[in-house]
């Protein structure tokens, strides 16, 4: 979808979108209220914003509907960020399950995460750490989920990446344009490619990355001899940690014989 066809769409139809991301009434009325959002950065700092109060309230209403993780979800977002949980171990379905009851009994709610960029090991071992929450530190810890989530989703329905990067030619001044790149784990598995655009931007990857060590790979060496110009290193390899789902932005400013990157935004 085109943030364009959000900000230009019928209240109702807008509503309805929004309402996908979380459904908190007061929170979906103000974002469709807000509109023009402009940019996708825009419109999650909005979201963040008006996130901002939410409390047991907002949290019992937006999980009237909400499937328990391991359940099979009735709705297309949530049955694609708990697809991990088809390839779960019986063990760790069963251990979920009876996670999801205690919870229950605890708490008086579905327990809540961001399931997409989790394996399920990871759920059940957030699930049994979040059970020993006294109830106001898990209304805080959920509500958080749910703003995580919303986020996630916002994402996902913009087809906005985890992760960008603008290349640099200290050179000569100017974008780094037809630089190759690749993004994958430190054991090689190759998650995304791109080349940057005249720009020298480029995006890759899902919109969730897997959580821990990954390398981008830029291929300067070609950059450089496809300009004629002798350079010192054949590539760069920056390693980065993927510790959230919030956007990642690493940078590269390239010469032929230095470089240097930073945590962007």
């Amino acid at each position: 979808m085109d943030l364009g066809a959000l900000d230009h769409a019928t209240a109702t139809d807008a509503a309805a979108v929004v309402r996908r991301w979380a459904d908190v009434d007061p929170w979906v009325d103000e974002l469709v209220a807000a509109r023009p959002h402009g940019s996708v950065p825009a419109l999650i700092e909005r979201a963040r914003a008006l996130a901002v109060d939410w409390g047991a309230r907002e949290l019992d209403a937006a999980l009237a509907q909400h499937p328990r993780i391991g359940d099979r979800a009735s709705d297309a977002s949530s049955s694609r960020e708990q697809s991990a949980m088809r390839t779960a171990a019986e063990d760790v379905t069963v251990a979920i399950a009876e996670g999801n009851a205690a919870y229950e009994r605890r708490f008086g709610r579905v327990f809540l995460v961001r399931a997409a960029g989790r394996t399920p090991d990871e759920l059940l071992a957030e699930l049994d750490r979040r059970l020993g929450n006294d109830p106001d530190t898990e209304v805080t810890e959920a509500v958080a989920a749910l703003l995580d989530i919303a986020v996630h989703r916002i994402r996902a329905t913009f087809g906005v990446p985890h992760l960008t990067t603008h290349v640099l030619d200290a050179t000569v001044g100017a974008p780094a344009a037809g630089v190759d790149l690749v993004l994958g784990t430190v054991d090689g598995e190759v998650l995304a490619t791109a080349t940057t655009d005249a720009d020298g931007r480029a995006a890759l990857g899902p919109d969730v990355l897997p959580r821990g060590d990954l390398v981008l790979r830029f291929e300067t060496g070609a950059y450089h001899r496809s300009r004629g110009v002798p350079t010192f290193h054949p590539f760069v390899v920056v390693a980065f940690t993927v510790s959230g789902t919030e956007h990642l932005h690493v940078p590269l400013l390239l010469s032929p014989f230095a470089h240097s990157t930073y945590r962007g935004s």
